[in-house]
């Protein structure tokens, strides 16, 4: 059971009955809040919460919503039509990213001491800034150009599809094409692939979750909070 998950529809999923926050509405021209998009996403905005490869709440996350550039969401929805038809819906863990986000992973992989995540989501890394020199940590996040989204599946109840790891887990078993994960989560990976591909948007290969459209209407990045 993922913890904290945002549930727009109803209320945020932990036991302090929080009321759900209203978005601010003042975003940069051409961006736009993906659950007025799509009502029925599921938002499980990890930076926004500590459930997180840093173990903190990010810099830039003052509360837990996706945000997007109209295109992207746009080609999302479409994308989340059709898998609703098949009886899936999305969950988002990452959309538009700000700069500041971007400098606190880079100044966390460099604190050798703090390793409390390790276990969930490194646990083959000894060296944090390896994570950065191998291109899981992005100085210049395609995130922070607000076109790219982490995602996956879930049943109509909300459930999580298989997908052999969870969200940033840095490691070879994320990739496309893995091996030592079950059938069903390479089915699964393959479902979320195709689709997301059919409505322009360009996988990368160490991560299964991530995506970016192919047509990005910005060509450098932001630094608004997600508010």
């Amino acid at each position: 059971m993922l913890p904290c998950v945002f549930l727009l529809f109803l209320t945020l999923s932990s036991a302090s009955a929080e009321t759900v926050p209203e978005p601010v509405h003042t975003l940069p021209e051409g961006f736009c809040y993906v659950h007025e998009m799509i009502p029925d996403v599921i938002l499980d905005i990890r930076y926004a919460g500590t459930h997180n490869f840093v173990g903190d709440v990010i810099d830039g996350y003052k509360a837990p919503f996706a945000i997007l550039t109209i295109e992207a969401a746009e080609q999302l929805k479409k994308a989340a039509d059709v898998f609703r038809q098949m009886g899936y819906r999305i969950m988002i863990f990452d959309a538009y990213r700000p700069q500041d986000a971007v400098r606190h992973f880079v100044r966390w992989s460099k604190d050798a001491d703090d390793l409390r995540m390790q276990a969930e989501f490194y646990p083959k890394y000894k060296k944090k800034s390896l994570l950065v020199d191998q291109g899981y940590i992005a100085r210049n996040s395609a995130h922070c150009r607000g076109s790219a989204i982490d995602l996956t599946l879930t049943d109509m109840d909300g459930n999580p599809l298989d997908m052999g790891t969870g969200f940033d887990y840095f490691g070879s078993l994320a990739w496309h094409g893995a091996k030592g994960i079950s059938q069903e989560a390479r089915q699964n990976r393959e479902l979320l692939k195709s689709v997301m591909e059919r409505y322009g948007f360009k996988p990368f290969q160490h991560e299964w979750w991530h995506y970016r459209l192919r047509v990005e209407p910005f060509h450098s990045g932001f630094n608004f909070p997600v508010e």
